[in-house]
């Protein structure tokens, strides 16, 4: 999976993530707070994997290697808005910044710590390469950086300590046979009683590679079936048959961002009110906002838009930075329903595509994404595009954060923005994320297939709102008395 992102980058197409963090320190303490920030973060020996770069050799497997020679100018930077910054400033500023590929002979990430915002405010924007973390270890790391007392001034570095068994198992997942030819020769070295383990470690993989290819295949062969119509349709929807939209139009450098944001406990009440997951919530919402959106730009489409969501696979208690995640295809909704029914159709879609999950293995998840992912990438270039239906139409993200509220060094998280990645062939990406008291969500877009991610942003808000007043309970009528005249 780590490979992969490196693979299929290309300048249009970077497969880096990101995170703004916006923070309310305390009166007078904006410089304070920086600075102590800018020094943990400069003078601390960076640790794995944030000091690993990826190198690519023609002779062996790709792999991780340490950098020894860590530039914590280029990976620390500073920026400032023209006072007071205002949220159209920062938002222009994240996307300059979130543009262009990460240097591949470097660590893949850079802090950009932001000054000059409203009301004393200051910000920090983390771009990451996608190889080195997920959505769910990405949490992790942020709750272990913040703490849940403002009283707590101590800052702790990104690069919190992970489990050293996890880390080691991350590092052979990058270069399995090299890897492996090191541990073989230290076995010999030391002792032959060791060789019998390597044997029986290596054949469980085999004996796993097998039977992640039959789980690969027996999925390709029923889609097949019910795509010839042999087998009995069902809600989910099958791989590449997505309609072609605005949202598919060819991807270039720039990025445009919408941010909006509802109340938590508004949005989980409103889910379980219906029956349904907050995820899928989050997809109607979704389907909704951008089937109105085409419309707005004379681009409806005749048939359910399709989205792609991750499915997180980490292990309990598994903090590792790398990317552990399988994908759902969800349907959106047909075109034109209320947002009630749309909900309902959601929630069809959602079960059949995770009854789906639940028959294939970890691993057998993991390759059939790097399959259908890697394909919907190639094929979403010339002169495929012009022929051939997309897989997805939107990639949908929902990452679950801390409900506490969380500080920086005696400054309060007053927002968190997630920005993600556009991938296997779409223009667009919407991810949520909870934290205390709000829902957040970003819309990250092609600039020129949709230039106002902003209105689908607003859009997602007006959705929610006109869900929750149609399943508002509506107050029994007062019986008008008529006054007697006398």
């Amino acid at each position: 999976m780590d490979l992969m992102s490196y693979l299929l980058e290309t300048v249009d197409s970077p497969k880096h993530i990101g995170s703004l963090l916006v923070f309310q320190p305390k009166k007078g303490q904006t410089a304070a707070t920086i600075k102590r920030f800018l020094k943990a973060h400069r003078e601390t020996a960076v640790a794995p994997p944030f000091n690993y770069v990826p190198v690519f050799s023609k002779l062996s497997l790709p792999k991780w290697a340490e950098s020894h020679n860590m530039d914590m100018d280029y990976h620390i930077r500073q920026a400032a808005l023209p006072k007071p910054g205002n949220a159209k400033q920062l938002n222009d500023l994240i996307m300059d910044l979130h543009a262009g590929i990460l240097d591949h002979s470097r660590p893949g990430w850079i802090i950009t710590v932001i000054e000059g915002l409203e009301n004393q405010q200051f910000a920090i924007y983390l771009k990451i390469h996608h190889a080195y973390i997920d959505g769910a270890s990405a949490v992790m790391r942020m709750d272990a950086l913040m703490s849940k007392s403002a009283k707590d001034l101590a800052i702790q570095p990104m690069w919190v300590e992970i489990d050293q068994a996890d880390e080691a198992n991350h590092q052979f997942n990058a270069s399995v046979a090299n890897d492996l030819e090191k541990t073989l020769a230290k076995s010999f070295a030391k002792s032959f009683k060791t060789i019998p383990k390597q044997l029986l470690t290596l054949n469980r993989n085999m004996k796993l590679q097998r039977q992640t290819t039959r789980e690969v295949i027996s999925t390709v062969f029923k889609s097949a079936l019910e795509a010839g119509g042999i087998a009995k349709p069902r809600q989910a929807p099958l791989p590449f048959s997505a309609p072609k939209s605005i949202f598919n139009n060819e991807v270039h450098a720039q990025r445009r961002l919408g941010i909006g944001g509802i109340q938590f406990l508004d949005f989980k009440a409103q889910a379980k009110q219906a029956g349904v997951s907050i995820n899928e919530l989050a997809l109607a919402l979704v389907g909704d906002a951008l089937e109105h959106y085409a419309e707005s730009r004379d681009s409806a489409v005749d048939k359910a838009l399709v989205a792609v969501c991750p499915l997180g696979l980490r292990k309990e208690g598994d903090s590792s930075a790398s990317t552990q995640i399988a994908a759902l295809a969800i349907k959106l909704g047909e075109p034109g329903v209320d947002i009630g029914t749309r909900l309902s159709q959601v929630h069809e879609s959602s079960v059949d595509a995770k009854q789906d999950a639940q028959s294939m293995s970890r691993q057998a998840l993991i390759t059939y994404l790097i399959m259908v992912g890697g394909l919907a990438e190639l094929l979403d270039r010339p002169p495929f595009n012009e022929y051939l239906p997309p897989l997805t139409n939107v990639n949908v993200s929902n990452v679950a954060g801390p409900r506490e509220d969380l500080y920086l060094s005696g400054a309060k998280l007053v927002k968190s923005i997630p920005l993600s990645t556009l991938a296997g062939g779409t223009a667009i990406n919407i991810t949520f994320f909870s934290i205390a008291d709000r829902m957040e969500y970003a819309v990250l877009a092609d600039a020129g297939a949709v230039p106002d991610a902003q209105q689908i942003a607003d859009n997602i808000a007006a959705a929610f709102e006109r869900l929750a007043a149609k399943s508002a309970p509506k107050a029994k009528r007062k019986t008008r008395q008529t006054a007697k005249s006398t």
